[in-house]
């Protein structure tokens, strides 16, 4: 079967606009280019095991500046409420008119808004110093611009398509969320040295290279998300699920990235290469 990756082109464009667009959307909304969680914005963050259906909505407009998720396990739902700074004890009197749990059962967390703060800006320092790191190691390693640029923009692609989609699926950027983008960065930027490296053999036709790496590449990233499915359908815990869910966007994204936006530039680059050298 023939593919013409060239044509392809046009998923990742459409994607990477669609993403954009939310995001835009978001740093309108929220100033920020996903809505955080209380680890980076400081409040109080409530965790309650539930075994009855809860009416989301109600629980927000009955709790003031309230965000409220539910995390659907395999034995049992968590109910996730954050709130900005208020009093733990009026929040708690109000869940226990609205809903029926465990007190023994509640998980409580409360950041101050200055700490919030630091976390955000340390999170920020780290993405963008990985970022420069892999250009570098990227650069040393191929010594030209543009596998490393490449790599690099997949990279940041990923990134955009993860947190646009964790947006639309009202999951806030918090610590776990960010472990998983940093889990991304480095992921991606290994299939797209396994590409490059694949491409760059001198052995066999260009096409043969590119379907062989693709093959490698796919199978490999489709066994780790069946991993991450599992782990985010099982596991108990919110942070768990937060990492696995931004895996499993991140992986996909990666998917169309490397395998149709990097071939192409890779392919553009190693043709204008040889019309050079000819």
């Amino acid at each position: 079967m023939k593919v013409d990756l060239k044509k392809l082109m046009v998923i990742p464009i459409v994607l990477v606009a669609f993403s954009l667009a939310i995001i835009i959307n978001n740093i309108l909304t929220y100033g920020f280019i996903i809505d955080r969680d209380v680890e980076l914005s400081g409040g109080l963050r409530i965790t309650i095991p539930i075994n009855e259906s809860v009416d989301v909505k109600k629980l927000e407009s009955s709790i003031k500046d309230s965000h409220v998720r539910i995390a659907r396990g395999y034995n049992t739902n968590i109910l996730i409420l954050q709130v900005k700074e208020r009093n733990e004890s009026e929040v708690i009197e109000k869940l226990k008119s609205i809903i029926n749990f465990d007190e023994e059962n509640i998980e409580i967390g409360k950041i101050d808004a200055a700490i919030g703060d630091v976390f955000w800006r340390q999170a920020g320092i780290a993405i963008i110093l990985s970022f420069v790191a892999i250009f570098i190691i990227i650069f040393i390693a191929f010594r030209n611009l543009i596998p490393s640029f490449s790599m690099v923009l997949s990279t940041i692609f990923d990134i955009i398509i993860t947190i646009s989609f964790l947006s639309l699926l009202d999951v806030k950027l918090s610590l776990p969320v960010l472990a998983g983008l940093l889990m991304i960065i480095g992921y991606s930027v290994d299939t797209d040295v396994l590409l490059a490296t694949r491409m760059l053999k001198r052995s066999g036709e260009m096409k043969e290279r590119i379907f062989s790496a693709i093959k490698t590449g796919i199978t490999m990233t489709l066994t780790s998300i069946a991993a991450l499915i599992c782990m985010y359908i099982f596991s108990g815990g919110t942070v768990l699920r937060d990492i696995s869910l931004t895996l499993i966007i991140g992986l996909s994204a990666d998917i169309i990235n490397t395998w149709i936006t990097n071939t192409n530039l890779f392919l553009f680059w190693l043709e204008r290469r040889e019309s050079k050298s000819s």
